[in-house]
């Protein structure tokens, strides 16, 4: 694969997430993604994706200004 923004070379690698939206700032570390060589660009795979909207979601009901989770030690009630 191809980065699409540089073309160049994608490799498997974990990224921090991150979010910042409606006053939150969420965090979540260690994402698995696929990392472009030559720019830094990440890509998040469909299923990646829709697990991180599922766990901003979630995570957007605290009451918490910033947030920070690792991706690999998260539980929620995230599963399709």
């Amino acid at each position: 694969m191809n980065c699409t923004l540089c073309k160049g070379d994608l490799v498997q690698g974990r990224v921090n997430h991150i979010v910042d939206l409606d006053g939150h700032i969420i965090i979540i570390k260690d994402v698995p993604a696929n990392v472009c060589k030559q720019c830094g660009e990440y890509f998040l795979e469909n299923d990646i994706a829709l697990k991180v909207e599922k766990i901003v979601d979630e995570v957007r009901k605290n009451k918490a200004e910033i947030l920070v989770m690792n991706y690999s030690e998260i539980d929620c009630k995230c599963s399709s």
